[in-house]
């Protein structure tokens, strides 16, 4: 057999949201460090730099496996609209891998770096949301070449989201949509959001999850995106693929990775491969050396402020706030509150909104530069903040890319959900794991009503200061203290999945010799 022969090949895709893209690239450093498989990533240009980036976090300089990733541009743009990008990349997909199922040389649209032809790919890992293009691939090699999706969300949301009732699953939404709309006569997608966001105030029941109803799931006015669009797409993937990559561990999601796992076998025989934390090698050790994306002026600005705040106020002094590139709060005022109480307290912060929906009025940034405790930044170095020895506190809409970076640092966060996947994973790090605060005043909509807890949030400035003041005086005593004793020891948990003989590991050496064996 010829050296050429024998390369193995495997090609990621992950949509242009870098929530998506960083544990990607995180997967495709694994699988790159366990044999000497070349790896491509077909993405869109908006992440395309911060994705070398964050390949390069997984290897010293000069690592021969850095030679072995190649991270290809689909297309060159200098659009900024994520939804754009996504729609751009379904578009050129096709193309570009006709070229690597060839097994031709292909060229990055942005770089224009040329990379060597290699074999075929062996097996493909595509975005949940990438339904598209897994209809694009099959088009090409059919069924020959397995195809698997990456899914980065808490295992008790996927059962919620795709699962059948008898789980606590919502079934098949898209079949009620699309019978409705018949019902109707109209189009599906214009009564879409409504459907998927009706709620009835059901009792519900997932596997690992504290009990809940079913508007618990929606504690803020839903956002301006297309989720129903994507998690139909969703839907259908884990129905088309051949096995699904998990994003997470036992420790994290427990009862509900069983029953999922379970389930994908027993129903679909499908196999499921939870490989998390999805993070740099070493990233949650003590001496890790994680360093901001850039020396631009913003990163140094970052860096100057913690190592101000660490001389002034100490270690674990500091508060970040991020809602994600996405996601952020419709309420105006709440933000505002926010940033009051905690200048109030005396309670330094950094407060991150790249989200293209955020609103911080120039009023509002010149409270914050002018505290003297705190900074805002339209982009901030997250993995580097939540390793900086000032950080303490981490406070987030509990997308499961940040979540998981802060629990792999022994970080204890401060929950505030939007949508999606972010209510349960609140629940599990308030309540299965102690490691966070909860924050319900800051509800909205339906979010407001009863909780089956018990307690009916007010959702007022004056609630939602109250709130704020009581977490914030309670992270500074024994209350906090316990939270971060507990996620030191999820910290611990997470540290050995990828060590020898650790649970991802194997995961991962499972996946290789069943799929691409030597």
């Amino acid at each position: 057999m010829s050296d050429q022969a024998r390369i193995r090949h495997i090609l990621l895709a992950p949509v242009a949201a870098y929530g998506h893209v960083r544990p990607m690239c995180a997967l495709a450093g694994r699988l790159a460090a366990q044999t000497s498989t070349v790896i491509t990533l077909l993405m869109a240009p908006n992440y395309l730099q911060s994705a070398k980036s964050d390949i390069m976090a997984h290897f010293p300089a000069g690592h021969e496996a850095l030679e072995r990733i190649r991270i290809v541009s689909l297309f060159d743009s200098t659009e900024t609209d994520m939804f754009v990008f996504m729609r751009k990349a379904i578009e050129h997909y096709p193309a570009a891998y006709e070229t690597l199922h060839r097994g031709s040389a292909i060229k990055c649209a942005t770089t224009g770096t040329e990379y060597a032809a290699v074999p075929p790919p062996a097996a493909i890992i595509l975005d949940a949301f990438a339904i598209q293009q897994l209809h694009a691939t099959r088009a090409v090699s059919g069924t020959k070449i397995p195809i698997f999706t990456y899914m980065g969300a808490n295992a008790g949301t996927i059962i919620r989201l795709f699962c059948p009732e008898s789980m606590g699953g919502r079934g098949d939404f898209g079949a009620r949509i699309d019978a409705e709309a018949l019902r109707v006569g109209k189009p599906a997608d214009e009564i879409a959001d409504e459907i998927f966001n009706r709620t009835t105030g059901a009792v519900i029941k997932v596997p690992g999850i504290p009990t809940m109803y079913d508007y618990e799931a929606f504690p803020q006015i839903s956002a301006d995106i297309p989720l129903t669009a994507l998690h139909r797409s969703a839907y259908d993937m884990i129905r088309a693929c051949d096995g699904i990559f998990l994003n997470t561990l036992p420790v994290y999601d427990g009862e509900s990775l069983v029953a999922f796992e379970d389930w994908m076998k027993k129903s679909l025989n499908k196999s499921v491969y939870p490989v998390g934390p999805l993070l740099p090698p070493g990233y949650g050790g003590e001496q890790v050396d994680i360093r901001p994306t850039s020396n631009g002026p913003r990163d140094l600005e970052v860096k100057s402020f913690l190592d101000s705040m660490e001389s002034k106020y100490g270690n674990k002094s500091v508060l970040f706030i991020s809602f994600g590139t996405v996601f952020w709060p419709k309420r105006e005022d709440q933000v505002e509150v926010l940033v009051d109480t905690l200048i109030e307290k005396q309670f330094p912060f950094i407060l991150c909104h790249p989200s293209p929906f955020a609103t911080v009025s120039d009023a509002l940034s010149q409270k914050i530069k002018a505290s003297g405790i705190a900074m805002a930044a339209a982009w901030a170095p997250q993995q580097y903040i939540l390793t900086h020895p000032a950080t303490g506190w981490f406070l987030t809409h509990c997308g499961h890319g940040g979540v998981f970076e802060a629990l792999a640092r022994g970080v204890p966060m401060i929950c505030w959900p939007i949508e999606g996947d972010q209510p349960i994973g609140a629940v599990i790090l308030s309540e299965s794991l102690n490691v966070a605060f909860h924050l319900m005043e800051v509800r909205t909509g339906k979010g407001l009503q009863r909780l089956h807890s018990g307690k009916t949030p007010q959702g007022t400035s004056a609630s939602m200061r109250a709130e704020f003041e009581e977490v914030i005086d309670q992270c500074r005593d024994t209350v906090g203290d316990e939270k971060r004793e507990n996620v030191r020891r999820v910290q611990a948990e997470f540290a050995k999945a990828w060590a020898s003989g650790g649970s991802s590991l194997l995961t991962l050496n499972e996946f290789f010799v069943r799929y691409l064996p030597a």
